[in-house]
């Protein structure tokens, strides 16, 4: 059973998904940011799905107010077909998925049910994509049951990939987690890092895309 969270203030819209997610778990729904806090201190939710424009403010204070809490729930922004703006500043802000609205209910389950799956993985304290397994406690990784030796920086990047699976990591993003300061880390560092990784865990793990960067597809599971 899955505990979901709907924040968005669109009565069709906000019903709509409501109606559709309660045959998989609780639901509640909020429609206003102020809303949305009051529950999420009374309830712990699995999943929350986020839209941008409240009419209270921004969604993405929804998704602030998450993070200060070090709440591990799942976060799913729902935007317009256009808003690419409000989608790339939720994944910067730590979102796990976007929605495109109008909203395919199909898609919505998927996208929820992998997110679910990929926080559980997280407090399992393994996450596991084919034949890779990484060991969140010891931080070691196998590949085929072999272990693999990672620097401690190919460790952090690949674990920022494997728990945002799905979800592309520009090079500024990858560097503002991995170094304090600017001065740390040489221009073409975190290049270094992924093709290092290419070699030791597969050259098709890793992918890029010119203008949004790096990502670890979802996995079969997931689809």
């Amino acid at each position: 059973m899955i505990s979901t969270l709907v924040v968005e203030d669109d009565y069709l819209i906000g019903h709509a998904v409501e109606q559709w997610l309660i045959k998989e778990g609780r639901v509640q729904w909020a429609q206003s940011v102020s809303a949305a806090k009051q529950m999420l201190d009374e309830t712990e939710f699995d999943i929350v799905l986020l839209d941008i424009g409240l009419p209270d403010g921004s969604g993405l204070e929804v998704l602030k107010y998450i993070k200060r809490r070090r709440s591990s729930v799942g976060v799913l922004i729902m935007t317009a077909y256009g808003d690419i703006d409000s989608r790339v500043q939720g994944l910067d802000l730590g979102a796990d998925d976007y929605l495109v609205k109008p909203i395919d209910f199909k898609e919505l389950d998927a996208r929820v049910r992998a997110v679910k799956r990929r926080k559980d993985g997280v407090s399992a304290m393994l996450i596991e994509y084919g034949d890779l397994s990484f060991d969140l406690v010891n931080k070691t990784v196998e590949l085929d049951n072999e272990s693999v030796h990672l620097s401690k920086k190919e460790v952090s990047i690949l674990f920022i990939l494997l728990q945002g699976q799905g979800r592309y990591y520009s090079r500024a993003m990858l560097e503002e987690r991995l170094y304090d300061t600017s001065s740390d880390f040489e221009g073409n560092a975190i290049e270094v890092h992924i093709s290092a990784l290419r070699k030791k865990l597969g050259k098709t793990l890793i992918k890029t895309t010119r203008g949004l960067g790096y990502i670890i597809e979802n996995s079969a599971s997931d689809e």
